[in-house]
């Protein structure tokens, strides 16, 4: 079973100029595992089985991220996830409720 945040940027105007750049810089994380079309990343631990499924999928949408979790996350892409929000220069995780979410 999957869970879904969103990552909220705290200035959602400078997040949207940027995000091609940001998208770019996502993809120097350690568990970048793929991009999938302009605004599409996925995340994975490359120590996880060749057959396993991916771990999380990020889609950069106009005003903020939507992080989907598709299996357990490894410790590499927890530590991932909680550096996104510095390449942003700010930005809070949020579970589907609107409460605040955490790696």
């Amino acid at each position: 079973m999957g869970y879904e945040y969103d990552l909220v940027p705290d200035d959602p105007d400078d997040y949207l100029r940027r995000r091609a750049a940001l998208i770019d810089a996502a993809t120097a994380l350690p568990s970048f595992s793929r991009r999938a079309g302009a605004w599409e990343l996925w995340l994975s631990d490359p120590a996880r089985p060749a057959d396993g499924w991916e771990q999380a999928q990020l889609v950069f949408g106009e005003r903020d991220v939507r992080v989907t979790c598709m299996t357990p996350l490894s410790a590499m892409v927890r530590a991932d996830l909680r550096a996104l929000p510095g390449l942003f220069g700010g930005a809070r995780y949020v579970d589907d409720d609107g409460g605040p979410a955490a790696f």
